[in-house]
């Protein structure tokens, strides 16, 4: 992307594994639960550091960390202590079995786009490992048209390096059709492999040659359920903080809230970019997401998911 990518949660050095894994266990031992303890001690360090504390309470205490907060805690909570306790990789995989089951392509677009390469990697990885089918097979099954051919070439192909200006205005000159609308066939072969840095530049020489962005070209080119998708996929590629934070906003707006979306944005990007998503949700709605959330969610659900936004650096 053009800034660089501002996390909230980042690796915390020192982190004293023993003493974390005893404040964990004091705070489920006997009568009662310590939430704050747990929710301070998860979200002041990493994903991979989360690991190494889950592997030391085992050897220490002889007992599954996940096993015992998932006794001690419930609801919305529960799902973010577990999201939180499970490898990056896991958790995005199972998220996007469950957006390809209920075929959900504005999520498919947030796990599978919004990531790099070798993340990519391991996510498929994981998935395939979890699953009976691969993960081409499923996005098959599930998903329809040009935006089928996107996905899978996506998951199945290799995605360039770099960034060549010259690139940029012979793939947008490719994809634009005239009055005909746009060649399918280029934006399938540009959105799966180009890098994103390039895309960004096709994207901007596309609206200087068609006067009009990509976007609004797809509306005339495809209907339903499936422009839906690709303004999902244009929108992600064009600006991936504002997407993110756009699907934050569309998580807790109406009556209800979507929580699932809601706990796999936060978890899943606190480690990358969360800090440039609150910038962009900021000016694009006149009111910080922290406040946002508050105003949606409640108890220690509420507690953790604004931990989680607070930078611990």
């Amino acid at each position: 992307m053009s800034e660089e990518d501002q996390p909230t949660i980042r690796t915390r050095v020192p982190l004293a594994v023993e003493a974390e894994v005893e404040t964990l266990r004091g705070a489920m031992k006997g009568l009662g639960t310590d939430e704050a303890d747990i929710i301070k001690t998860l979200t002041s360090c990493s994903c991979n550091q989360r690991q190494v504390i889950a592997r030391e309470y085992a050897e220490t205490h002889d007992r599954d960390l996940i096993k015992d907060l998932t006794k001690e805690l419930s609801g919305h909570f529960e799902d973010v202590v577990v999201a939180l306790m499970t490898r990056s990789s896991d958790f995005l995989a199972r998220e996007l079995k469950h957006a390809i089951d209920e075929k959900d392509g504005e999520a498919i677009v947030q796990i599978l786009f919004a990531c790099e390469p070798p993340e990519l990697n391991s996510i498929k990885a994981s998935y395939e490992q979890h699953n009976d089918d691969t993960l081409e097979e499923d996005l098959e099954d599930e998903t329809k048209g040009v935006f089928e051919d996107v996905v899978v070439g996506a998951v199945t192909g290799n995605r360039e390096e770099g960034v060549c200006e010259l690139t940029s205005v012979n793939v947008a000159r490719a994809i634009f059709n005239d009055d005909n609308g746009v060649n399918k066939e280029e934006v399938v072969k540009a959105f799966s492999s180009l890098s994103y840095k390039q895309l960004e530049g096709v994207l901007q020489v596309y609206y200087k040659i068609a006067g009009r962005t990509l976007g609004e070209a797809f509306d005339l080119e495809f209907k339903g359920k499936e422009n839906a998708n690709m303004q999902a996929l244009f929108k992600c590629l064009q600006h991936r903080h504002v997407f993110l934070a756009a699907a934050l906003h569309k998580a807790m707006a109406g009556p209800g809230t979507r929580d699932r979306d809601l706990i796999r944005l936060v978890v899943s990007r606190a480690e990358v970019d969360l800090q440039n998503i609150k910038d962009e949700y900021l000016k694009m709605y006149d009111t910080t997401l922290e406040a946002a959330i508050k105003g949606d969610t409640s108890g220690d659900y509420k507690k953790v998911l604004l931990a989680l936004l607070h930078p611990n650096y």
